[in-house]
């Protein structure tokens, strides 16, 4: 090689170390903010279910089953990429190790690569997806106008209560005396009558 080459291959093996490093901060940034997405949107999801549609109508349920389904898969993508890239680098690792100095060695493919790409991809649809289905979830109780159960009443009529769940009566506004027990009253005795 001549002294011209060594610096311009200097230049490619610096670039490449920092395209590799880039790469790598760019796929943990992506991993942790499509973690950090998920779990807020099914965080959301729930609050949203208690403060605001505390009683959805019941052929909406399905979206919100199809919604929190989809969260927890996409969830569980993002997890599995963790490992699968952790086993990536693993295999890069080993490959580099028997590779050197062997011409004639064979590289086989990094399977682990492919299912970290995967799970990317599937963790994005599938958080996408579940947020679709609870938009559709969230429009419908909306357009009803259900109550939340946090703005209810809380003194409610007998009708009421079988729509509302038990609530249990006021407490009283004084609470009774309790009067001490008294002792036990002592046996009448009658007089005796005097016989001649």
């Amino acid at each position: 090689m001549a002294n011209g080459d060594k610096d311009e291959y200097k230049v490619y093996l610096e670039e490449r170390k920092l395209l590799i490093d880039a790469a790598r901060e760019s796929a943990r940034s992506f991993d942790q903010a499509v973690l950090a997405f998920g779990s807020a949107v099914f965080g959301f999801s729930i609050a949203f279910l208690k403060d605001v549609v505390a009683v959805p109508a019941p052929w909406t349920l399905k979206w919100l089953a199809i919604s929190w389904f989809a969260f927890s898969v996409g969830l569980l993508a993002v997890l599995l990429s963790f490992l699968f890239s952790h086993q990536a680098c693993m295999f890069e690792i080993q490959v580099g190790g028997e590779g050197l100095g062997n011409p004639n060695y064979k590289r086989e493919k990094n399977r682990w690569s492919t299912l970290t790409s995967w799970c990317n991809y599937l963790s994005v649809t599938f958080l996408f997806f579940g947020i679709l289905c609870w938009s559709i979830f969230a429009f419908d109780n909306l357009s009803l106008g259900g109550v939340p159960m946090s703005r209810r009443p809380t003194d409610q009529g007998q009708n009421d209560a079988g729509k509302a769940g038990y609530v249990p009566p006021s407490a009283p506004a004084k609470a009774p005396q309790q009067q001490a027990p008294q002792p036990p009253a002592a046996p009448k005795t009658q007089p005796a009558e005097n016989k001649p």
